[in-house]
Formats: structure tokens, C-alpha cells, sequence
């Protein structure tokens, strides 16, 4: 009977391990196992999937994008509906939600304050130009008063009418009154006139009675010479002539000054003719620069009530309503509605991080995750960076800073999806395609960006 040998623990030669005797005794085939193709075979597999994936890492391309938050957004914005001066609330004629055309009438505000303020401006302002018209027919010496067209359009208006009668009055006085006051002064220069005529004639008559006497002179001295005519008789004729030359020398003195009268009143004409003209020149252009104040109030005064019904800027829908109550006073300024213009091209308003702004230029593609619609059934919908801000914004609620960036969604891209219908203020999800990068940049960019901060402490 064969022996079965003994089988110390350690007999393994190498790694191979070998089993006789039972097996041979028993008819069995010898058999023999090895551990080595099993673990080399391992070793294998997890080269061959290390190495697979090493070189699928550093060959393989994925698209790499930046992704930012954002709402949808009409390419117009909001209208917000205003009033300068505010007001009293006349009347309100829509609704939240309701959908409004442009130049419709969306509210009314009292009209009493601003129409009576149009109205003494615009009364100030028909005075100013009648008075204006007046003035210039005076400075030119104009027979009558050549009125605006647009006063004598509105000659039916009694405010119209009193302002050209009143000037049409003062003009014929003021002319009557110049012309009274130079026609005293002509009469009195005709007077004048006369005197000298009359003192002129009668020197004339004067020089021909001195004549008479010196040829009586002249043919008595003879007689007096010769003892037949006393000589008082001489003397006496030519004291007599000595007399009426002193008489012609008064009476050319007051020629002389009757002349210097007339002088003086020709100038009392000229001073009261020119003095006029000043004044009317003064008054013209004082009343040239109120009549340019009153043209610009007159244009505020008449814009305030055209603006005394709110109109919509554009089609859309109301949104924000802020008046209710009729009688209410709104505030100057304050944002009574808004409206959401409607027919305008939507876009996506995202905020890009600061860190990533490099990444995002205009022209760039997207891809726009439409978070409003349930995603099993709502595909991501193409769209394109139209504008990046040149400055980083601050959010006024988290006080983070971003950048905007508008994305313009593909209209045929949505018409495809029956049941997407955008509104503003949908909240969406961008990504904005960079470019194509491997998995092993993926991995390694930390890596090398650690590294390039490292050692870089004080």
C-alpha cells in the first residue's frame, strides 16, 4: 500500500503548489494551480483601464462653459409710467394685468391747478405780445398797430380782445399826446415867426424914415450955414435920426432873440420826439425778454396739461399698478405703473461672477435652461451673448457683485416648443459655451493654480 508523503507548509516552490498521492491513489488526474496569470492578468486590466483612461483624460475633448443665473426680460425693459409734478387722481382706467395699447389712456390727473396756470400764462403772454406789437408801431412811427395773426385768430376770445383794444386806446393816446405836445411847440414857433416879422418891419420901416430925415439933413445945413434956418431945427432932425437908429438896434436884439426862441422850442421838439423813442425802445426790449420767459412758461404751463392724462409709451401690459384710490395724490416722480412692452424680443439677463467675466464675450454661444418648465420635457434652448456690461454692477438685495450679460434666446428654437411661453421675470439658467477642454485640465488646473500661489506669502 503506497504512502501519502507529507506536505510540509512551506513546500511551494515559487508559487506553484503541487498535490499527489490522495488524488493519484483515489484516480484522479494530478492537478496544479498557480496564482501568477490571475494577478498578472489584474495587473493587466487595471494598467490597461488606468492607462485608457490617462490617455481618454488627456485626448478626450468636453465642452466647458461658464453658468450663471438670470431672469427673462423684454429687450425694451420695463416702461415705467411717471409724472413730473404729480398730482390729484382724476380718474383710473386700468388694471393690473391688463393689456394696453400705445397712447392709451391709463390715468387722468385733476386738471383744475394745471389749466389755470396755462391759462394766466397764456393771458400774460397775449398782453406781452400785443404790447410788444404796439411798441413797434411806435418805434416806427406807424400810422397803426400791425397785430400777431395768431392774436387776431383768436379775436373772439374776450381776454384776445381786451389786449389789442387796450393797446389799440394807449397807442392813439400816446400818439395824440406826442403830437399835442409838438404842436404847441410849432405854434409857438409860428408865433416867434410873426414877431420877427412884425420887429423885422418895423426896423424896415425905421431905416426908411432915418432915410427921409438925412436927405431933410442934408438939404438944411446948407440953410443953416448961411443963417436962413436956426439951427435948433437941425439938431432937432438929428436927434430924430440918432433915435430910430437906437430903435433898430433894439429891434434887431429881439430879433435876434426871437430866433434863439425858435431854436430852443425846435430843440424841445427834438427832445420830446427822441425822449419818446427811448422809452419805447426801453419798453421794447424789456418787454422782448418777458415775452421770452413767457414762451418758455407758456410751453411748460401747456405740456403740464397735456400731460394731465397718462398714456401708455408702448403695447404691453400693466404691471405694478400703484393708484387706487380716486382723489389720491401722487407724489412728483413717483412710479405710478409700468408697462411690460409686449411684440419685443425677449432676452435672458444673467449675472456673471467677476472671476469668470474673462470667459464671456459678445458673439458667444449658450445654452439656456429654462428652470420655469419641468426639464424632463423642456430642452435646453440655444441663444447668443449680445452685450456684456464694461463695468461689474453690485446686486442691491445680496450686494454681490456681477457682471450682466444679455443672452438672446432663439425664437425658432421656442417656436418648436409648444409648451413654453416665456414672460418676463422667469427665472433661467445660461451656459455660455467657453470652448473644449480635456478632463485632464479639469483635474490638473487646481493643481497648477495652488502652485502658482505657492511661496507667495510675506
Amino acid at each position: 500500500m503506497a504512502k501519502t508523503p507529507s506536505l510540509p507548509g512551506n513546500a511551494l516552490p515559487g508559487n506553484a503548489l503541487t498535490v499527489k498521492g490522495a488524488s493519484e491513489a483515489q484516480g484522479f488526474p494530478e492537478l496544479q494551480t498557480s496564482a501568477r496569470g490571475p494577478i498578472l492578468a489584474g495587473m493587466i486590466i487595471i494598467g490597461v483601464m488606468f492607462g485608457g483612461f490617462g490617455l481618454w483624460s488627456a485626448v478626450a475633448q468636453l465642452d466647458s462653459a461658464v453658468v450663471a443665473g438670470g431672469v427673462i426680460s423684454v429687450e425694451g425693459k420695463r416702461k415705467a409710467i411717471q409724472h413730473l409734478e404729480g398730482g390729484i387722481v382724476a380718474d383710473i382706467l386700468v388694471s393690473d394685468g391688463d393689456k394696453v395699447e400705445k397712447d392709451q389712456v391709463l390715468l387722468r390727473l385733476d386738471p383744475i391747478r394745471p389749466q389755470a396756470n396755462f391759462q394766466i400764462v397764456r393771458g400774460q403772454l397775449d398782453a406781452a405780445l400785443a404790447l410788444e406789437a404796439r411798441l413797434t408801431a411806435e418805434r416806427t412811427g406807424a400810422e397803426g398797430i400791425d397785430f400777431p395773426q395768431g392774436l387776431l385768430d383768436r379775436l373772439v376770445e374776450p381776454e384776445v380782445a381786451d389786449a389789442i383794444q387796450g393797446q389799440i386806446t394807449l397807442f392813439e393816446a400816446r400818439r395824440d399826446a406826442i403830437k399835442g405836445q409838438v404842436e404847441v411847440l410849432e405854434s409857438r414857433i409860428l408865433q416867434l415867426r410873426e414877431e420877427i416879422k412884425g420887429l423885422t418891419e418895423e426896423r424896415a420901416a425905421n431905416v426908411r424914415q432915418m432915410a427921409i430925415l438925412k436927405d431933410e439933413i442934408n438939404g438944411i445945413q446948407d440953410l443953416v450955414s448961411r443963417g436962413l434956418v436956426a439951427r435948433p431945427r437941425l439938431l432937432a432932425l438929428q436927434r430924430a435920426v440918432a433915435d430910430l437908429e437906437g430903435e433898430n438896434a433894439r429891434l434887431s436884439g429881439n430879433i435876434a432873440r426871437q430866433q434863439q426862441a425858435i431854436g430852443e422850442t425846435r430843440l424841445q421838439v427834438i427832445s420830446i420826439q427822441n425822449q419818446f423813442r427811448e422809452e419805447v425802445a426801453r419798453q421794447h426790449r424789456e418787454t422782448e425778454a418777458q415775452i421770452f420767459d413767457l414762451r418758455e412758461r407758456f410751453t411748460a404751463a401747456r405740456d403740464i396739461v397735456d400731460r394731465i392724462e397718462l398714456r401708455a409709451p408702448h403695447s404691453g401690459y400693466v404691471v405694478g399698478l400703484r393708484a387706487h384710490t380716486i382723489g389720491g395724490v401722487i407724489r412728483p416722480g413717483d412710479t405710478i405703473m409700468e408697462i411690460v412692452p409686449s411684440g419685443e424680443e425677449l432676452v435672458l439677463e444673467a449675472q456673471v461672477r467677476p472671476e469668470d467675466i474673462d470667459n464671456v464675450t459678445v458673439g458667444q454661444e449658450a445654452d439656456v435652461m429654462l428652470t420655469a418648465f419641468k426639464m424632463r420635457n423642456t430642452p435646453n434652448v440655444p441663444g447668443e451673448v449680445v452685450t456684456v456690461s464694461a463695468d461689474r454692477l453690485v446686486d442691491e438685495r445680496s450686494g454681490a457683485p456681477y457682471y450682466l450679460a444679455k443672452i438672446l434666446i432663439d425664437k425658432d428654437a421656442l417656436a418648436n416648443l409648444a409648451h413654453v411661453e416665456l414672460q418676463p421675470g422667469m427665472p433661467a439658467e445660461v451656459f455660455i459655451k467657453v470652448g473644449p477642454r480635456t478632463p485632464l485640465n479639469y483635474m490638473i488646473e487646481p493643481l497648477t493654480d495652488s502652485m502658482r500661489r505657492a511661496f507667495r506669502e510675506p
